[in-house]
């Protein structure tokens, strides 16, 4: 009999030795190129891309072979969307909501239509333009935010409405991905391609299963997923034997990958994407008390799946393909700009924004965004047959690209734009609409501290690290005094209990930048940190030091070498462990040997 195992393992080695040399090459030119834009000032994730284009051109003009990169690309793209997930902040939604509902989701779809058909108009075929109109409607959150936290705009008024457009959009394209599979369907029916096309009444059938699938997931998530990870971070923080919350870190964040992972596969056997059960994953988690330090946990590795899935994304580009396309590749970026700033401006300008408001919300939100790429990339390998061809496919991404690089530069003459249309007052029937919005960011601009903001030491807020005996004794004597006050805590029976008492406690580790800015750090008079670990102080005060320079930071240590690091570190105080013990003893040997020296002593006998 014939063994061929050898053989096998030998075809399977050599595939594996070509993955992880093409891995190599893209991290490694992706690397390079992104050092070059951001020398230049540019964004990063167009060099992600223009660096998979340079690869993908070498070795298609040498034969060169960079292995199976697409599953590692589909791997990584269900990491970043869940990571996405994770961090999707949803506060935006709930306190403007009506203003979002309108310019958001509106607009959104309006583009889509739009877009679809100018797709129509440049002959493509009805289900390839519905696939690109849904994902040119979606804007760049990444560079949108970038801009406004650079000029200081987060917090004004039109930061705050492109943030809440920006999340509306997010969520939509979540749905568009969704939509993806009755796309690729329509694609088979419309061309006629491959053998048993389904039905309308099957399709309608196949989605209405699948949604329900989706909707009893997101119902049974909602409910066990907080319980669940609560049980694994107690086991973790049980087990390891006195260092209390030490363990449960590790075990909640691969839980979470694992559940990640689990829901992909379960809204692929419904039908749907991958990618989508990635999302709702991270949304989900995102309501639980884990989310903070999950977040903080995920992003270093949400910047490594950036850059994978943009670059094998630039692969996707034909370079001869594009140069052949080239006029209409530019005509779709003009068009797409025009879209997007008319149906946006107006949206914007419907639902009670003035004209220069409506005019800076438009032209930021302008461009084409990550999440177009996702689309896109999806669009290019659903089944039962791809939406988009290669050539297709490749003019898209190059569109988007593009966008991305001319966004800057448009960003540049907003506000001069923006001036012009200082005469152009809101509509006449949006008066009610208008007060709802302002109220919604006074209230807004009244519960938050924006990272930008003056430092007010009349907040009196603190930050706790730690909530064992001495962290406990100073909330105490902060809450007999009526100052507010924010406890992180790695032990989850602690938060859950503490919670349950009305407690201002959140579970995190405390070196970690999401957990303290979420505790309030940028705002806080002071941070205070009580945990017996002095390499955890010293990172989390330099932490801290850099997210409020002008903030209180005093720590416990065990030995005055760990105060003088901890000086180095920025802290203000450091109480020292073996001082305080000895001042404490010295003090309390003298007293008592002063009363027995006062007490009487026996008459001899």
């Amino acid at each position: 009999m014939l063994d061929l195992s050898p053989l096998i393992l030998a075809n399977a080695s050599a595939s594996a030795e070509s993955t992880g040399l093409g891995l190599m090459v893209i991290l490694f030119s992706a690397a390079v190129i992104a050092t070059v834009f951001r020398r230049l000032k540019l964004q990063i994730i167009p060099g992600y891309i223009v660096a998979g284009a340079l690869v993908g051109f070498v070795a298609q003009r040498f034969q060169w072979s960079l292995g199976d990169l697409e599953s590692i690309s589909q791997f990584a793209t269900i990491l970043l969307l869940f990571t996405i997930g994770l961090q999707l902040e949803l506060g935006e939604l709930r306190r403007s909501m009506v203003s979002i509902i309108g310019v958001g989701v509106g607009s959104t779809l309006a583009v889509a239509a739009a877009c679809w058909a100018a797709g129509a108009i440049f002959g493509l075929s009805g289900p390839t333009a519905l696939a690109i109109g849904l994902a040119m409607s979606i804007s760049s959150t990444a560079i949108l935010l970038r801009v406004l936290q650079e000029r200081r705009e987060l917090h004004q008024t039109h930061g705050r409405l492109c943030v809440g457009v920006s999340i509306a959009q997010d969520l939509l394209s979540i749905l568009m991905l969704g939509a993806l599979p009755a796309i690729a369907a329509w694609t088979v029916v419309d061309d006629g391609s491959g053998p048993g096309q389904p039905s309308v009444p099957q399709m309608l059938l196949s989605a209405g299963i699948g949604t329900l699938g989706v909707i009893v997931m997101l119902i049974l998530g909602r409910t066990a997923l907080p319980w669940i990870l609560a049980l694994v971070a107690d086991i973790g923080s049980r087990g390891m034997a006195g260092r209390s919350g030490f363990g449960s870190r590790e075990l909640v964040l691969v839980a979470s990958a694992a559940i990640a992972l689990g829901a992909a596969v379960v809204t692929k056997v419904l039908g749907f994407s991958a990618e989508l059960g990635a999302f709702l994953a991270g949304l989900l988690l995102a309501f639980t008390p884990f989310r903070t330090q999950l977040a903080g946990q995920f992003e270093p590795l949400r910047d490594l799946l950036m850059a994978i899935f943009f670059t094998t994304v630039g692969l996707l580009l034909n370079v001869p393909d594009i140069a052949a396309m080239i006029v209409p590749i530019l005509a779709g970026v003009l068009v797409l700009f025009v879209i997007k700033i008319v149906v946006i401006g107006l949206f914007a300008w419907g639902f009670g924004s003035s004209g220069s408001l409506s005019a800076l919300a438009a032209i930021y939100l302008g461009n084409a965004g990550e999440f177009s790429l996702v689309l896109l990339a999806a669009a290019g390998r659903t089944t039962p047959v791809p939406i988009l061809n290669s050539a297709e496919l490749s003019a898209a991404i190059a569109v988007v690209v593009l966008s991305l690089f001319l966004s800057p530069f448009a960003f540049t003459y907003a506000h001069e734009i923006a001036k012009r249309l200082q005469g152009v007052g809101p509509p006449g029937w949006t008066k009610s609409l208008r007060e709802k919005i302002q109220h919604d960011a006074a209230q807004s601009s009244a519960t938050e501290s924006p990272s930008d903001a003056p430092y007010k030491p009349v907040l009196r807020h603190v930050v706790i690290a730690g909530f064992g005996p001495v962290g406990r004794h100073l909330a105490a004597r902060l809450s007999i005094q009526k100052i507010s006050y924010t406890v992180i805590e790695l032990n989850p029976s602690t938060v859950k209990r503490q919670s349950q008492l009305g407690k201002s406690i959140i579970y995190g580790d405390v070196t970690t930048p999401e957990v303290l800015d979420s505790a309030g750090m940028r705002h806080a008079d002071a941070f205070v940190l009580t945990i017996p670990d002095d390499d955890a102080s010293h990172r989390a005060i330099a932490i801290a030091r850099q997210l409020s320079p002008k903030v209180f930071i005093a720590c416990r240590t065990s030995y005055l070498s760990g105060a003088f690091r901890a000086y180095e570190a920025g802290a203000d105080h450091a109480v020292v462990e073996e001082v305080v013990t000895a001042d404490a003893m010295e003090n309390q040997i003298f007293e008592k040997i002063e009363e027995r020296w006062k007490a009487p002593r026996p008459a001899a006998t």
